[in-house]
């Protein structure tokens, strides 16, 4: 298989591209935005490929030095030795669905520990490449395998959890940051809006607003419509589950886990009388003078 039979039908319908960055994005249809220098491979709020900026000398060797899965092709700056590297994903990410939350977990984790790995540019926002098409790069297509998850997986340590509230959150990390943000803040107020008979329109209207002021704080920020796709997910799914009922409910159940908690290790559950051979009105007798005890003793220093 060719690079170009791995690249063109994966395209979005119409990209951005541009042949200088400076001056801005355009969108093409496929067909005249796979001539530009630079483009969009990834169809919005679609992961399909992974790509890694690597901006020191020699980037395209950056997998091979890191002990990484040799990516699908890197593309390379002759003038400075820079370079993008890209891994096709054999099932393409969703970045904004609620109900595929831990795909989109799973992905950020292993692309965290990628970047971190070849020391990747945190500040790429990952919408533009390097177009692997274009003669204006020194590419090298390695092979056509897509990778699985967790076969990237097998390559490296996973971070434990991915950071919280950081401005600097790169890549599958904002979307993951976002969601968990947007929604915690959509939990808290949800019920607010509805008991003052606001409609479903108003109340994505609000976390449009939360969520716009959320991505401005990343130092890349996502495209429009992740954001808006990630709002109207969390939107509709709020507005349909978050009723007073479900929230005394869910309140209930907390109550119970609580409790259980505390008595989990409690003197009820261990019954130490037993051990002592001594009666449970006797055992909490003895305890009730040590206190006391140990405050008059207190009491006297």
């Amino acid at each position: 298989m060719t690079l170009s039979a791995l690249i063109l039908p994966r395209l979005p319908r119409r990209p951005y591209c541009t042949n200088d960055l400076s001056c801005g994005l355009r969108i093409r249809s496929a067909d005249d935005a796979r001539h530009y220098r630079y483009l969009q491979i990834n169809p919005h709020v679609l992961r399909s490929w992974l790509v890694f900026d690597i901006d020191y000398p020699c980037g395209g060797l950056a997998w091979e030095h890191s002990h990484v899965a040799p990516p699908n092709f890197f593309s390379t700056n002759p003038a400075n030795g820079h370079a993008h590297l890209a891994y096709l994903l054999s099932t393409p990410v969703v970045t904004s669905d609620l109900a595929r939350e831990a795909p989109l977990r799973y992905a950020a984790a292993v692309e965290t520990a990628y970047a971190l790995a070849m020391r990747s540019d945190r500040a790429f926002g990952g919408l533009i490449t390097k177009n692997p098409l274009h003669s204006a790069w020194k590419t090298l297509f390695l092979h056509a395998h897509a990778y699985d998850l967790s076969e990237l997986a097998d390559w490296i340590v996973l971070p434990r959890q991915l950071p919280k509230r950081d401005s600097a959150a790169w890549g599958l990390g904002r979307n993951v940051q976002l969601f968990d943000e947007l929604r915690t803040w959509a939990y808290s107020w949800v019920r607010t809006y509805k008991s003052n008979d606001a409609t479903l329109e108003q109340w994505y209207a609000a976390l449009l607003r939360e969520a716009v002021a959320m991505n401005s704080r990343f130092s890349a920020p996502l495209g429009g419509s992740e954001v808006g796709s990630t709002v109207k997910s969390i939107a509709r799914w709020t507005w349909r589950q978050f009723t007073d009922e479900r929230f005394r409910a869910i309140q209930r159940a907390r109550g119970r886990k609580s409790g259980e908690a505390r008595r989990k290790d409690s003197a009820e559950e261990r019954k130490p009388w037993l051990a002592e051979g001594i009666s449970r009105s006797t055992y909490y007798s003895r305890q009730a003078r040590s206190r006391t005890r140990t405050i008059s003793g207190n009491s006297d220093t």
